[in-house]
């Protein structure tokens, strides 16, 4: 039996391993910083300098630095919806015909259960990453929300179970 996700460090530094550092736009240093954060971004800048063994000032500054750059984005937690409900996650593929597009992503996008809506190659033009409450919920989006002028397919998938899940959909 295949063990289930049940959240995993990100390794940063692995990701970009072998990569010629001087074409990203940070350092290592950064890059221990970003993996700190990532693990626990309520880690405190004495905590994440105490690890990395460098100062609480440059600990400040570099994150100071990578915020102004829009490296990070912001900060947020990552929630266990499974402990909370019965989440169904699906992946919504959509074909649309080419002057309906915008419409039917703004439509996509503003959907309060998307996760992410993103335009993709092959059979569908866009795809949505969906986080439901249930069955029925999923339903209404495909039935109605998704009825309107220019769709021209709908193939959507359910996750039953993830074998490496993304931790913030808790899926």
């Amino acid at each position: 039996m295949v063990k289930r996700w049940e959240g995993e460090r990100v390794h940063l530094g692995e990701r970009w391993k072998g990569l010629d550092m001087k074409l990203l736009p940070l350092d290592e240093v950064d890059v221990r910083i970003l993996e700190k954060l990532r693990e626990n971004a309520r880690t405190s800048n004495i905590g994440i300098a105490r690890d990395l063994k460098i100062s609480e000032a440059t600990v400040r500054r570099r994150i100071m630095n990578m915020e102004r750059k829009g490296i990070i984005k912001g900060y947020s937690a990552y929630i266990d919806y499974q402990l909370i409900e019965n989440p169904v996650k699906a992946y919504v593929h959509i074909s649309v015909s080419g002057t309906h597009r915008d419409d039917v992503v703004k439509r996509a996008c503003e959907h309060s259960r998307a996760v992410a809506v993103y335009r993709v190659t092959g059979d569908h033009e866009i795809l949505c990453v969906m986080l439901f409450v249930d069955m029925p919920e999923l339903q209404d989006f495909l039935d109605s929300y998704l009825d309107v002028d220019g769709i021209r397919d709908v193939r959507a998938q359910i996750v039953m179970s993830p074998y490496k899940g993304v931790p913030w959909t808790g899926v």
